[in-house]
This record gives structure tokens, sequence and C-alpha cells, in this order.
């Protein structure tokens, strides 16, 4: 049974992910049958369930922000946050050894499926790879479908971006990017962090370069001469693809260059929200309707993006704080708190420009990072963690 649970983990990890395999099903029925298996597997396993306090806490929070969302959505919607937000409490009644082995079979197994997908990427630059016909999912353009490796037909003008078997490299890159975190950024021990790495590189999501850097830096970087190191690693890098062919390269045009300022945007690349987002949210800011989300749902349609604004509109800042305590109430007694500080601090950037709290691909990564770093009995023989 414990096999059973690995596995039904981490295949609800692809497919909160929006993996192409289950893209077109709905949602709600998977999530009821992942819950459903997930407490068959405890049930049979020979693991203790702790009731205290700091479980009346979590479930507390579910509930008030299962209540929010029903008022704001309906019960429907009220119900699946429920069911979106149990499996952490399956995940925190774990022993530190299991905690570790699911970790480490997650990781492992994405890492083969990753490794397989960028093989199949590299190639059809250079040969035409087999394909099973053409995977459409409205509103993204028809993809290739080589099943391990679904290849975009959107031109991006320079280079086509790794998105693995996901619906978007951005996608790809966040679950690849947590799941380097929750391991710590431990390479030596963990080789399979690797290929996860090139999958972010590949992927050319600004996100995902960003967070991973920063992360690098809060947990790694600890002596003056390894941030003299990455400071000078960082400028060759970016020198290089300024003046490489004159800047006309993919690091460039698809990461440099959404770095510079813009007066309208801040930087070119803060382009998470339509036009209409930007008057709603402005709006909304004017009259002071931030507090629970824009009651005017007219021309609701004409809203589009992903990131912050989108979740404030819908859900305004009471759904905001509820989704923050919720994350600081799964947080250990005791834990370390350099990582999980760290790891609040990188889901918080997140969700400026991609404010998907309920996907596991967030929930999983975090839980198991802080759990696992707490319990880490010898931090000094561990220098990612202090």
């Amino acid at each position: 049974m414990w096999t059973l649970f690995k596995v039904i983990n981490i295949l609800w990890l692809f497919i909160s992910t929006y993996w192409w395999i289950t893209a077109g099903i709905n949602q709600g029925f998977i999530i009821i049958m992942v819950n459903a298996i997930m407490i068959l597997c405890l049930s049979m396993l020979p693991i203790k369930i702790k009731l205290n306090r700091q479980v009346g806490i979590i479930e507390g929070i579910i509930i008030l922000t299962s209540l929010w969302y029903t008022w704001i959505d309906g019960p429907i919607m009220g119900f699946t946050v429920i069911l979106l937000y149990m499996p952490v409490q399956y995940l925190i009644q774990l022993p530190l050894d299991y905690q570790k082995d699911l970790l480490k079979f997650c990781t492992k197994w994405y890492s083969i499926l990753i490794s397989i997908s960028l093989l199949m990427y590299w190639a059809s630059f250079f040969i035409s790879i087999p394909s099973i016909g053409l995977f459409v999912h409205n509103p993204y353009p028809p993809f290739l479908n080589h099943v391990f490796f679904i290849e975009t037909t959107f031109d991006y003008g320079i280079f086509t971006r790794f998105n693995a078997f996901f619906l978007e490299p951005g996608h790809q890159a966040i679950l690849s990017t947590f799941m380097i975190i929750a391991n710590r950024f431990r390479f030596k021990e963990c080789p399979w962090l690797w290929p996860l790495t090139l999958a972010v590189i590949y992927s050319f999501s600004l996100a995902g370069y960003i967070l991973l850097f920063i992360g690098f830096c809060l947990l790694k970087v600890n002596t003056i001469w390894r941030f003299l190191a990455v400071a000078g690693l960082s400028g060759i890098v970016v020198t290089a693809a300024i003046n490489f062919t004159g800047g006309n390269n993919a690091l460039n045009d698809l990461i440099i260059s959404r770095l510079e300022k813009d007066d309208s945007q801040g930087i070119k690349g803060n382009n998470r929200f339509f036009n209409d987002t930007d008057f709603v949210y402005s709006k909304a800011v004017k009259k002071g309707d931030l507090l629970a989300g824009v009651k005017n749902r007219t021309n609701m349609d004409l809203i589009g993006g992903a990131g912050f604004k989108i979740y404030i509109i819908n859900y305004g800042l009471i759904g905001v704080l509820l989704t923050f305590l919720l994350y600081l109430s799964l947080i250990p007694p005791s834990p370390n708190y350099r990582y999980t500080i760290t790891f609040i601090l990188l889901l918080s950037l997140c969700f400026l420009q991609r404010s998907y709290p309920t996907w596991y691909s967030w929930l999983f990564p975090y839980v198991m990072g802080i759990y696992i770093a707490k319990g880490n009995k010898n931090p000094s023989q561990d220098n990612l963690i202090s």
C-alpha cells in the first residue's frame, strides 16, 4: 500500500500541474479518487495518526477557506477546495523516514520522465521524431504529441521553450524548481536534480529562473567567496547573453531583455495581466473593493492572465490572508527557520505572477521540504541549511 500511496502522489503532482494526459478530464472527479486512495493507503499502513492542536488549526483554516470559496463561487467550489487541501494533512502524518522515501521516489521518477522528455526535445531540433498526432486543448495552440513530450506549434520568435509533458513551460519550471528546493539543492546526494535543473533552464521561464536563483542564494550562499563566485558567474552569463550574436539569442530575448525597465509595467517581463485586468484592478483599488473581491461580475470574461490581481479580483484580500494562514499553519513545531522562511518567501514571489496555491506542485514540495528539513538530525553535515 505504501507503493500505491507514492504512485498516487506523483500522479497527482502531474495532474494538478496540467499533465496533457488528464488535461481534458474533470479534475473534481480525480481529486475525489486521489483523496479516497490516499486515505485507504494510510488506513492500511502502520502509521499512528496524530490528532493534535496543529492538526485542528489546519483543518479549521481549510474549513474557513472552503466557506469563503463557497460564498464567492458556490458550494461545489467550496467542497473542491477542501479536497485540494486535504492531502497536506496526510503528508504531515507520515513519519520522517516515510516522508524522505516519498520525496525521493517522486523526485527520482519525475526526473526519469523529464530526462526522456528532454532527449526528445533536443532531438526535435535535428530530426523529425515520431508523434501520435496533434493534441488540442483550448486556449493553447495545438501540440505535436510525442507522449513523453508535447511540442508546441507556437512560435516564440527565437526558440522553442521546453514544457515537457505539461501544457506550459512555466508549469514545468515551477514544479521542477520547487522539487529542487524541496531537496535543498543536494546535487551530490541526489543526482536526479540535474535533469530538473536542465528542464528549468530550457523552459526559459523568467519565474523559474528567478525563484531558482533566489532559492540557491538564500540556502547555498553562506560565505563571501560563494557570493563572489555566484555574482561573477551571473555577470558572465548576462554579459554573454547580451553580446553573443548581437543579443539575438534565446537567453537574451526570453529572459534578460524581459528584466529591462518599463515605464508602465515596471519591467518588460511583467506581462501576467490583460489590460482589462489592470483596469478592473485599478478601479477596485480606488473604490476600496479589494477586501472581499470585486462584487460586480459583469464582463468578467474580459479579465485574463495569471497572478495576484486575478486572485484578489476573485477572492479578495481575505482569500489571500486565508491562503497565507494555511501555509503558515503547516509549519511544524521547532522548524528549520532559515529553510522554512526561504520557502515561504519563494511561494509568495510565485504567487505574485502565478497564483495557484491549491496546486499540489506547490503544496507537496513545500510540506515535504519543511518537514524533512526539520527532521535533519545533524545540520552541520548539510551546509545548505543552518
